[in-house]
Order: structure tokens, then sequence, then C-alpha cells
């Protein structure tokens, strides 16, 4: 979508600056952003289903795998079949993700349109418009990267949850991932002291009643082991 958007922008600002196009280089950008803004909207919201229900496929094979390995390493083997449970969860992350994919797309629509008016009235070449274009796609590109990886995370924590629950599992040990440069010293504290909580509920990490579950929280990479009763204890 990038690439289109900046070919596109390029060859009609070049027009003005040659002095080629008839209208208003405001409005002759304007109508080309209208097209492109029109075409990619169509395409995301064609897609953007298929592109969550196949990442949510990815993420429970990766999250029943991760839980039965842990069984099997306590003599237990489990072969999880489809529940209503854990359908209910996954359309409910395939629901939320189909809106965050849209949003990216909408999001830098919108700011690229904002810029080129804002290039054009300022009065700027095509080169400082070409930068500005380039320093957005950055933006866009982390903005994206942050979103995969907080859904990712969610998206693992609640289905390896809802399988436990299942299962009859009920309690689960706090694990600190010891990644990401900013941790979260509760997070930290939680994972050190190996704070033991409900799965059905959630764990008072910071001490004011909120219960929240590891992976939860934005860039949370925390995790937990699940306390099989009689082999754990």
């Amino acid at each position: 979508m990038d690439a289109s958007l900046t070919y596109w922008l390029k060859i009609n600002y070049r027009k003005h600056e040659a002095a080629i196009a008839q209208d208003s280089v405001a409005d002759e950008l304007q109508k080309v952003m209208n097209r492109l803004t029109a075409r990619w909207r169509s395409l995301f919201d064609d897609r953007a289903r298929k592109m969550a229900e196949t990442q949510a496929g990815k993420w429970q094979k990766g999250a029943d795998t991760s839980l039965m390995s842990k069984l099997k390493q306590a003599g237990f083997a489990v072969k999880f079949r489809p529940s209503k449970a854990v359908t209910d969860v996954l359309d409910g992350v395939i629901n939320e993700n189909v809106g965050l994919i849209k949003s990216i797309a909408e999001q830098h629509l919108s700011d690229v349109s904002a810029m080129v008016q804002r290039s054009v009235l300022a009065g700027r070449d095509l080169s400082t418009l070409t930068t500005e274009l380039q320093d957005r796609y950055g933006i866009t590109k982390r903005r994206a990267a942050f979103i995969a990886r907080d859904q990712n995370n969610k998206a693992t924590s609640f289905i390896t949850r809802r399988r436990q629950i299942d299962l009859g599992l009920t309690e689960a040990i706090w694990c600190h991932s010891s990644a990401g440069k900013h941790p979260r010293p509760n997070h930290v504290k939680a994972g050190r002291e190996r704070l033991r909580y409900d799965i059905r509920k959630g764990a008072d990490v910071d001490g004011d009643g909120k219960l929240i579950f590891p992976g939860e929280e934005p860039n949370c990479r925390c995790t937990s082991r699940v306390i099989v009763s009689g082999f754990d204890d």
C-alpha cells in the first residue's frame, strides 16, 4: 500500500513541478489520494478477515502445541478437540484483529493525505515530500509491529488459559520473560517470587486489586506455568 501511494503521488507531484497539471496541485493530489484510498480501503476490507483468521489459526496451533508439550512432561497425553469456549475465544481474537488491521491502513491513508496537503501549502519540493513519506511509513510499520506482538501475546495467553480451564486446571505460576529493555518492576518481582494465581481470575501483580494475565498488558512478554495438582505442589 505504501509503495503504491508513494509511486502515484511522486508521479503527480512531478507533473505539478513541471507545470503539466491543469488543476491546482492540491486538488490534483487530493483526487489521487481519494482514488488510492478507495482502492486500498476496499482491499483491506476484503482481506482483513482472512488475514486475521489465518493468524488466529497459527496462534491456536502454537498455544496448543506448547501446552501439550508441558503436560506431556508431567506424564499426561492430551489431544485437544474443538470446544465452544475456545471457538468463542478465537472469534473474539479474529474480530479484534480485523478492526486493528483495518485501522493500520486507515490511519496511514489519513496521515499521508494530510501530509501531502501540508507539503503543497508549504511549497515543499518532491524530495522533501518523499523523505516525509518514508518517515511516515516507518512510523506505521513500527505501529503494525507493536500491534502484531501485542496480539500474539494476548491471543496465545487467552487460548492457553481457556484450554487449561477446560482441562480442570485452575492455578498457574507467573513467569517473567526477562525480555524487553524496560521490564515492569512488579512483573519482574512476580516472576522472581513465583507468584501463584487463579487462572480463572488473574493475578494481582501490582497489589492494587486489579487482576491481569501474563501477556495481557502492552509489550508484556510474561508467560505462565500451569500447576498440575499432585505433580507441581
